[in-house]
C-alpha cells in the first residue's frame, strides 16, 4: 500500500484504466479528466462497454450461489500440481475493435455511494441459469435523492437494475439509452459500447470479452445484474479511481507453469512445460529492458509445488505475479484467456476452476487490483497478437488464491490445436506475447505513478 492524497490515488488509478485498454496506445493524460475511467480512455471510440456501478461495496453478507454461471471456455484445473485439462467450448472469431484514440473530454465523475452487498446464506447452486425471475423477491430499493440505486434482492442475491447502472455512469460516459435488439441490450456512447445477452455471463466492453460471475435476467421486464459483478468487474474497470488498495510495485514475480514431471498439456509439437518456461523467460528479459525488475519461479525444467510457487510470490516486496500457462482443448479450439481470482461470493467460470468461492482467499484483498492488471494485459494481448478472444475470467487457481499481491494468469494459446501449437513454439509468436504481456504491465504500472511517487 501506499500513501497519498484521495486525488492522487484517483488519477493514478484512472491511469490504470487508460493504459490497461490502451488498444490504441494512447498515453494516459493526467489530471481530473483521468477519473473518467479505463475504457474512456483506452478505448477512446466507442466498441461495445458496460459502464459501472457506483462503488458498490464489497457484500457485507455473500452473494448466493445461483446457477452457475455459463462459461465460453473451459480451462485446466491450475488448483492441482498436474493441472487437468478440460475441453473448451467453440469458439469463433470476435470482431476486432480498432477503437480511435480519443481523449474524452473532461465530466464529472459520479459521486462514490457505494451499495453496499450484504453478506446472506448461500444457497446451494441451481443446475441452470436463469433468465427470468417473476417470484422469490425478498426486498426491493428503489432510487431517492440520496440512493442513485435500485437494488432488488432475488433469491438472496442483490441484483441492480440496468437502467440505474446507466443513470449512474451517464454523466461519466455519456449512456444516452438502452438499445435492444432480442435478447440483447446495449448502453452506446462515443467512446464506449456495453453489450450483454439475458440469460448470458458474458459482457463486452468496447468488444472485449468479460465473463460475468452470474448471468444477466429480467424482472418484470427489468434488466438486471449480479450487484457483486457490479462491484468487483465493471465498476474497478469503469472507475478505477474506486480501487482503494492500489499498491507500489517495481518487480514481476513471473511463474512459469508445470515443470519437471508435471509437463503440463501435451502439444502437438511438444509440451506446455516448455512454451511457458521459454515464454517467461524471454518476457524477464522484456520488462528489464523496460525498466522494470523480474523474478522468475523457475529457471529450468524443475518442478515448483502450486504452494511453493505462491511461497516464492510472496516473498518478493513490492512486486505483482504473472503466471504463464498453455491451453488444451480439441485440435480446433484457439485462442487467450486472462483468469483473475474469483471474489468472494462469487462462482468460477468453470466446475474446474474451484466452483463458489464461499470462503474468500487471500488474494481477494486486490479483487479490483486483479481485475484491473488483467483487463490492461489481456487488451494488449488481443490487439498485438491478433488472437480470438476468450475472456477475461474468474477462477480458485491455487497460484492465485494464496497471493497477498495482485495477480492473474495467461492461457497463452492452444497447444492442442496443430495450427496454434505452431505459432506458439515459434519466437514470433513468443516475442509478440510477451511483449503484449510487458505493455499491459507498463499500462497498468502507469496508473501507480502518482502513489509510487507520493509514497
Amino acid at each position: 500500500m501506499t500513501s497519498g492524497s484521495p486525488a492522487s490515488l484517483r488519477r493514478a488509478a484512472a491511469v490504470i484504466v487508460v493504459a490497461g485498454f490502451a488498444l490504441a496506445q494512447i498515453q494516459p493524460a493526467r489530471g481530473e479528466e483521468e477519473k473518467k475511467g479505463f475504457f474512456s480512455k483506452m478505448f477512446g471510440g466507442g466498441k461495445t462497454e458496460e459502464k459501472p456501478a457506483e462503488k458498490p461495496a464489497v457484500p457485507k453478507e455473500e452473494p448466493k450461489a445461483e446457477s452457475k454461471p455459463k462459461s465460453t471456455s473451459s480451462s485446466k484445473s491450475k488448483s492441482t500440481a498436474s493441472k487437468p485439462k478440460t475441453e473448451p467450448a467453440k469458439t469463433t472469431t470476435p470482431k476486432k475493435a480498432e477503437p480511435k484514440p480519443v481523449v474524452a473530454e473532461k465530466k464529472p465523475e459520479p459521486p462514490k455511494t457505494t451499495p453496499k452487498i450484504e453478506t446472506k446464506p448461500t444457497p446451494a447452486p441451481q443446475p441452470k441459469a436463469v433468465a427470468t425471475m417473476t417470484a422469490n423477491v425478498k426486498k426491493e430499493v428503489k432510487p431517492s435523492a440520496t440512493n442513485p440505486w435500485h437494488i432488488i434482492d432475488i433469491g438472496g442475491r442483490d441484483y441492480v437494475t440496468l437502467e440505474s447502472i446507466r443513470n449512474f455512469y451517464n454523466p461519466v460516459y455519456g449512456f444516452s439509452s438502452i438499445a435492444e435488439k432480442g435478447n440483447f441490450r446495449w448502453l452506446t456512447s462515443p467512446r464506449l459500447v456495453v453489450r450483454m445477452e439475458i440469460g448470458s455471463t458474458t459482457l463486452l466492453m468496447n468488444n472485449m470479452k468479460f465473463v460475468l460471475s452470474y448471468p444477466v435476467i429480467t424482472l418484470d421486464k427489468k434488466i438486471v445484474i449480479s450487484r457483486l459483478d457490479l462491484v468487483k468487474l465493471i465498476d474497478p474497470i469503469l472507475l478505477p479511481s474506486h480501487i482503494n488498495n492500489v499498491g507500489y510495485f517495481d518487480t514481476v514475480v513471473i511463474d512459469a507453469g508445470h515443470g519437471g514431471h508435471d509437463s503440463g498439456a501435451r502439444g502437438v509439437y511438444g509440451y506446455e512445460k516448455d512454451y511457458a518456461l521459454a515464454t517467461a523467460t524471454r518476457l524477464r528479459q522484456v520488462l528489464i529492458t523496460r525498466g522494470i525488475k523480474a523474478v522468475l519461479t523457475r529457471t529450468s525444467d524443475t518442478f515448483i509445488s502450486l504452494s511453493g510457487r505462491v511461497s516464492i510470490a510472496n516473498q518478493i516486496p513490492n512486486s505483482i505475479f504473472v503466471s504463464i500457462h498453455f491451453n488444451s482443448g480439441g485440435a480446433i479450439a484457439s485462442g487467450v484467456e486472462t483468469w483473475a481470482l474469483t471474489p468472494q461470493g462469487a462462482s468460477a467460470a468453470i466446475a474446474r476452476g474451484g466452483g463458489l468461492n464461499l470462503e474468500g482467499r487471500t488474494g481477494n484483498s486486490h479483487d479490483s487490483a486483479n481485475i484491473a492488471l488483467a483487463s490492461a494485459v489481456h487488451s494488449r494481448i488481443i490487439t498485438s497478437v491478433k488472437t480470438i478472444d476468450r475472456g477475461i475470467m474468474r477462477a480458485q487457481w491455487s497460484v492465485l488464491s494464496g497471493l497477498r499481491k495482485p495477480g492473474i494468469l495467461i492461457e497463452g494459446g492452444f497447444v492442442t490445436n496443430p495450427t496454434e501449437c505452431g505459432l506458439i513454439r515459434s519466437i514470433d509468436y513468443q516475442d509478440r506475447l510477451t511483449r503484449a504481456i510487458a505493455e499491459g504491465i507498463v499500462t497498468y504500472r502507469s496508473a501507480l505513478v502518482s502513489p509510487m511517487t507520493s509514497k
